[in-house]
């Protein structure tokens, strides 16, 4: 997990482990533009997610399947 201006981020490994799928689904959901938010650091090529954001984009998409 990493920090940037108060806003807490978690990377695509942490994201895949917290909200059980794969690596392969948010590399697939990026480049369909399907998914949580996420921000590319250029620099470095990672990919991080908003915690919060992706937290509130899974549940709304377990609650759309209920």
């Amino acid at each position: 997990m990493v920090e940037i201006l108060g806003v807490k981020y978690i990377t695509e490994k942490e994201a895949a482990q917290r909200y059980g799928y794969s690596s392969w689904w948010f590399i697939k959901a990026r480049r369909q533009e399907y998914g949580p938010r996420y921000i590319q650091i250029m620099t470095f090529g990672r990919i991080l997610y908003p915690l919060e954001e992706t937290d509130e984009w899974f549940r709304k998409r377990m609650e759309s399947k209920e």
